[in-house]
């Protein structure tokens, strides 16, 4: 008997911020070419409904894989994310029940980064939780916690694959790095530069490592901080003004995009990523990236920190914690950034895309 093809519908089926949906969906059907990735042109579930008829669907097991439940009910506006949450609840009932789809879920995050309505992100997570065939997660710790807490449900680790030579090779590891980029932000070669790369909004909590860069500066003269990325306007005048007020010099605040090409420069400039987040955080993309450019890393301890080490950086709990962390930075030799490179690498490299492809497509094979 022959083995039915397998349709996938991500949920989203693009990220035009993030290469993660690209690099997944590519790697899916380099590890089974049995699978078919099914597009979505408006990242709905009226778009699953419309193919329903086609011979393709019904002659097929069919794969929902949402990635973040707020693509079914995201909205500014509070009646559209009800309507948006009521009309996909159903939409998704009718699949699995009439249609018998399956469903799998890789959780992120706690909560929603910066929606407006956690209530209804609550209640539409548990949602999904419930009509979800299998759960996947990104880090050991989270799973232990999942598995307890959800004891009915099946539950696995899919790690987060690495972005080493995704946006072009490394730049060589030197003390003194990517002056020309350097001289750009008016950083010195002495200057231990820390990092805050990507979109620029609250869930981020740049004013906590200002907070701390502002302690950590009186004793350590050559710290000097760099946050770029795109934000709201507001709210990146709102960090320039807290710098400001409580007198955190050498922070430099860039509201703009940093074109992928430039990733690797931006990685070799810098001497630390920092990374601070909201309770809403599992995973960090943002801190997979620093590492597979051979960038240490600095982070609130949240799930993603547990691949964090004395290797590849520094894990803390609090403000007070970073400050005291900053406060001890010492520019490097040569020698020990080559080394710290290394081990930021080596420390993410055994994970990449295929071998989370090849995960995924075994807990995919296994829904019935």
């Amino acid at each position: 008997m022959n083995q039915l093809p397998t349709n996938l519908f991500v949920i989203p089926s693009k990220n035009k911020n993030n290469t993660y949906i690209e690099l997944l969906l590519s790697s899916v059907q380099e590890a089974d070419r049995n699978i078919r990735i099914m597009p979505l042109g408006d990242d709905n579930l009226w778009s699953v409904v419309r193919l329903l008829r086609t011979e393709q669907v019904r002659n097929a097991k069919n794969i929902i894989h949402i990635q973040w439940p707020t693509v079914l009910y995201g909205s500014r506006f509070f009646l559209k994310s009800v309507f948006l949450l009521a009309r996909n609840i159903l939409l998704l009932a009718f699949l699995k029940s009439v249609w018998n789809f399956k469903v799998v879920w890789t959780v992120h995050n706690f909560y929603a980064h910066d929606y407006p309505y956690p209530s209804i992100d609550r209640f539409g997570q548990g949602v999904v939780r419930m009509m979800t065939d299998h759960i996947i997660v990104q880090q050991e710790s989270t799973l232990q916690q999942y598995r307890k807490k959800y004891s009915n449900k099946k539950i696995d680790v899919v790690p987060h694959a690495n972005y080493i030579g995704v946006y072009g090779p490394a730049e060589p590891a030197q003390t003194f790095k990517a002056p020309a980029m350097r001289q750009k932000f008016g950083f010195k070669d002495s200057d231990i530069v820390l990092l805050s790369l990507g979109v620029m909004a609250p869930y981020k909590k740049n004013e906590k490592i200002i907070e701390a860069f502002a302690r950590a500066k009186k004793e350590n003269k050559n710290l000097v901080l760099l946050i770029i990325g795109k934000g709201k306007g507001t709210y990146v005048d709102s960090l320039n003004a807290f710098a400001q007020k409580i007198g955190a010099d050498g922070v430099v605040v860039r509201n703009e995009f940093v074109p992928d090409e430039e990733i690797p420069t931006y990685m070799a400039m810098a001497d630390y990523s920092v990374f601070y987040y909201d309770g809403s955080e599992m995973t960090s993309g943002g801190l997979i990236l620093s590492l597979s450019y051979g960038l240490p890393v600095i982070t609130r301890n949240i799930p993603a920190a547990e691949i964090v080490n004395e290797k590849n950086g520094f894990v803390f709990d609090n403000t007070a914690e970073l400050a005291e962390c900053l406060t001890k930075l010492k520019k490097r030799d040569n020698l020990t950034e080559e080394k710290i490179r290394h081990d930021s690498i080596e420390s993410v490299k055994n994970q990449s895309w295929l071998q989370s492809a090849q995960k995924l497509t075994h807990i995919y094979g296994q829904l019935n």
